[in-house]
């Protein structure tokens, strides 16, 4: 029973740790957008838009080493604390409770390079796109919520 628990443990602190690099990896590209969209800081825009790309185009093996070891970093030198667990409850219940009206698109930028139009190319795609397994759903389900905490529609 208690290796049960060990299997158990290892399979959480893995799915754990590979959300949190493709979180780090869409944040590294929600960076460049914001960067060829001359933003002077990371807009909510330039999160979603980098979210998407990451979640419709695969990390190379580069991307996916330099950011696992980032998210490695962080599930062993920081313990998760129980307040950050019950202020996603409350933000999920707030959700729950009312009708989301979208004030506006998520506006992107009109730069060509490679990661920008690819950007474009997912926006465009992601109504349409399924998630083909859990650990999809929930990033889907994260890009989801920032769009609806901030009122932004894709």
């Amino acid at each position: 029973m208690e290796m049960l628990e060990e299997q158990k443990e290892k399979l959480l602190n893995s799915l754990i740790t590979t959300f949190i690099a493709q979180m780090d990896s869409a944040l590294r590209i929600s960076k460049i957008i914001s960067e060829h969209s001359d933003e002077e800081e990371l807009s909510v825009d330039s999160i979603i838009i980098g979210l998407v790309y990451r979640l419709m185009i695969p990390m190379d093996d580069m991307e996916i080493k330099e950011s696992m070891d980032i998210a490695s970093k962080l599930i062993n030198g920081e313990e998760s604390s129980e307040e950050e667990g019950e202020e996603e409850e409350e933000e999920e219940e707030l959700l729950k409770d009312e009708k989301v009206i979208f004030d506006r698109k998520v506006k992107t930028n009109h730069c060509n390079c490679d990661i920008c139009s690819k950007a474009r190319a997912c926006l465009i795609n992601y109504p349409s796109y399924e998630a083909n397994d859990p650990l999809t759903e929930k990033f889907r389900n994260a890009i989801q919520t920032t769009c609806e905490l901030h009122k932004i529609e894709i």
